[in-house]
């Protein structure tokens, strides 16, 4: 059986991204979406040996942890029904429920994290699996694999109108960036939260076109919720992104650039106004904390990875001085020599990539390719790169938690290439894979 059920559901899958009408996309064909399906599958494969053999303690190992804690909010399903429905909801947690609760290695450290970054999501997520797949782990793994790829897909469909002639290089971005396809291959937060953010993303793209009806709007307060849940900052951040472009998109008002600015520095001053209302949960104190968090795991776990981020104070002014710091870092680090591991020498050689993919965008590129929908991949990546930079100074994390906002950099320069060029990267890629 533990055989068996994961090549049903990897097949079923397959055969799902073959014929579902869902995956009949402008620009790309069946087969190159079949092949970047079976890539997340043996990207998650080689996760889980990674993980098998990099952690000698299993349950501080991100793909296995969750998956191990469902087990007890599982078991409990059999043993205590109302328990189950009480933790599986979150209602009421008295002592009756301590015996499953302290049997997890993740539950309640959620409870000691700044931002809101709930472990019992994935918990949760993984209990109501069990219930099909008799506890197989590789079943779990192809589940949250397709989670990612059907999020990346909604990504395409929402902004691939942007990019003509670019379709393919648009596809692969978002469906073969090697640490896209990595971290979102396990069992990780990275599968539900991209399935979300591009929900999220399609019914944004509906508003802004003027497509979208009243179930869109239920639908986006739903998503918001739900990102929250994951990776607060992830959601957050979308807000001043999303009302900076319905803004730009407005005909009326200064240029563009000018409104994109104004608008990022009004959040800026909304932020400082509410640290001076409430200083404990203000962005500076909760971005200093969250600092301060990682520097203690890892002292505690002897980092070798550790990186500066600047002395990130709870201050604007800190805020301001590290700003560009965190950007940096979250862009180019690892650097090259900084690859004390043979794991991060992909990272180095990505990163490598990603800059030359901008240097080329810039260098045969033209302003006129240019579109509106640039300045909401511009703030939405300038914020979240910053952010994840300022805050994450061990790299093994940096290179994780930036991959939400990889994408949005690389749309945002590939908007800028002439269709000739875009046409001849495609095709020395295809004689490079053939």
């Amino acid at each position: 059986m533990n055989t068996i059920l994961p090549i049903l559901f990897a097949l079923f899958f397959l055969w799902g991204v073959y014929r579902w009408k869902f995956f009949n996309i402008q620009g790309l064909s069946r087969k190159f979406l079949v092949t970047a399906f079976i890539t997340k599958i043996i990207a998650g494969i080689a996760l889980t040996i990674i993980y098998t053999y990099y952690y000698d303690i299993r349950f501080e190992a991100d793909t296995f942890r969750y998956f191990d804690d469902s087990y007890h909010l599982h078991r409990a399903a059999f043993e205590n029904p109302k328990a189950y429905i009480r933790m599986l909801f979150g209602i009421d947690y008295g002592k009756d429920l301590m015996p499953y609760l302290d049997s997890m290695n993740n539950w309640f450290p959620a409870e000691r994290t700044t931002f809101y970054n709930d472990n019992r999501t994935i918990i949760r997520i993984n209990a109501l699996i069990r219930w099909f797949s008799f506890g197989s782990y590789y079943v779990h793994l192809l589940i949250f694999t397709f989670f990612a790829f059907y999020g990346l897909t909604f990504i395409y469909k929402a902004f691939h109108r942007y990019f003509p002639g670019k379709k393919k290089l648009l596809g692969l971005i978002l469906f073969f960036t090697p640490s896209i396809v990595f971290w979102s291959s396990g069992i990780l937060k990275e599968g539900p939260l991209f399935f979300v953010l591009g929900i999220t993303l399609n019914v944004l793209n509906k508003i802004f076109t003027k497509r979208a009806y009243w179930q869109h709007y239920i639908l986006l307060v739903f998503c918001f919720l739900f990102l929250f849940h994951l990776k607060f900052y992830v959601g957050l951040l979308l807000v001043p992104a999303t009302t900076g472009y319905l803004w730009i998109i407005h005909q009326k008002g200064p240029h563009p650039l000018i409104k994109t600015i104004l608008n990022l520095v009004s959040y800026f001053a909304i932020a400082v106004i509410w640290h001076i209302y409430n200083w404990n949960w203000s962005l500076f104190t909760v971005l200093k904390w969250k600092r301060q968090d990682f520097l203690g795991l890892a002292k505690s776990m002897n980092a070798k990875s550790l990186i500066e981020t600047g002395n990130l104070e709870d201050t604007p002014i800190s805020f301001l001085q590290n700003f560009s710091w965190g950007l940096f870092n979250a862009i180019v680090r690892p650097l090259p020599w900084e690859a004390y591991s043979i794991v991060l020498l992909p990272n180095v050689i990505e990163n490598c990539l990603i800059i030359l993919f901008i240097f080329i965008c810039l260098l045969f590129g033209k302003r006129k390719n240019f579109q509106s929908i640039g300045y909401f991949f511009l703030m939405y990546a300038f914020a979240l790169l910053t952010i994840v930079g300022m805050v994450t100074p061990i790299m093994g994390s940096l290179v994780r938690y930036k991959i939400p906002a990889i994408p949005f950099l690389l749309m945002f320069f590939l908007l800028f290439m002439e269709k000739e060029k875009g046409k001849k990267l495609i095709s020395l890629f295809n004689k490079r894979t053939a």
